[in-house]
């Protein structure tokens, strides 16, 4: 379930970060009538695209750190010599 959510997170962050360039871009041209706007809410769009992103990309290496110790547990558990079998 974690991994569609992380998925998701990317895809919408690189969404709003395109869409943040764009406005950007827009707002920087003089053929807009609110220029201030757009350049605004660019800023804004890009920057929660850009957290969006790091926080995605934080999850993503939580889990996999996570994944390590838990496999190395495992696999150091399972050795043991007072494991249980019965």
């Amino acid at each position: 379930m974690r991994r569609i959510s992380t998925f998701f997170e990317i895809i919408l962050s690189a969404t709003l970060s395109v869409l943040g360039l764009f406005m950007l871009y827009e707002g920087s041209s003089n053929k807009s009538t609110s220029a201030a706007t757009m350049l605004i809410g660019g800023a804004v769009f890009f920057t929660v695209g850009m957290m969006t992103l790091c926080a995605a990309v934080r999850s993503i290496l939580w889990h996999r750190r996570m994944l390590r110790h838990s496999v190395s547990q495992h696999d150091l558990d399972s050795a043991a010599p007072g494991h249980n079998r019965g």
